[in-house]
Parts: C-alpha cells; sequence; structure tokens
C-alpha cells in the first residue's frame, strides 16, 4: 500500500500543472511589479475585512486578475485543490468502508 502511495506522490511531483505551479511561484517571486500587485491586494483584503471597505478591495482584485501570470497560477492552484478534494474523498470512502461494522 505505501509503495503505491510514494507512487502517486511521484506522479504528483512530475504532473505538468504542479511543475508549472511551482514555475509561475518562482516568477511571482523574483518579479518586483507582480509582489506589489500581491501585496496591494492583501492589503485590500485586510481593510475589507476589518472595515467593510469594498470598492478598494474589488479593484485590487480586478488588477491582480487582469494579470495573466496571475490568473494562471489561481486557475493551476484551483485545479490541485480540487484534484486533493477528490483524493481525500476517496481515502475517506476507503477508510471508512473498510471499518469493522457490528
Amino acid at each position: 500500500m505505501m509503495d503505491k502511495v510514494y507512487k502517486i506522490i511521484d506522479d504528483l511531483n512530475n504532473n505538468k500543472e504542479i511543475i508549472r505551479l511551482e514555475d509561475i511561484k518562482k516568477n511571482i517571486n523574483s518579479d518586483i511589479k507582480l509582489k506589489k500587485l500581491i501585496n496591494d491586494f492583501n492589503k485590500a483584503k485586510e481593510n475589507y475585512e476589518k472595515y467593510n471597505i469594498i470598492d478598494e478591495f474589488i479593484s485590487a482584485k480586478k488588477k491582480l486578475l487582469e494579470n495573466e501570470i496571475i490568473k494562471e497560477y489561481i486557475e493551476i492552484q484551483n485545479k490541485i485543490n480540487i484534484l486533493a478534494l477528490k483524493i481525500n474523498k476517496r481515502i475517506n470512502n476507503i477508510t471508512t468502508s473498510t471499518t469493522c461494522k457490528k
């Protein structure tokens, strides 16, 4: 069973979308403009959550999502999150169905 888990992990590590996500992360971390976009969004999000300043939040989110690199990053991240949910659901189904029932 553990061999299969390690195989799945290896497959995930070699997945083209996960590799692309890592490339985008490196790109973002080395690009001052992209980091500023993200920081501006995070500040606007914080102001929205604390003070309900919605216009600033919407504007910052729109600018963030207009950037193709950020947009691609979010799309890939969403796909990976959905995959993780599916994997967790399958594991949960396996573990709950194999328990002893009285």
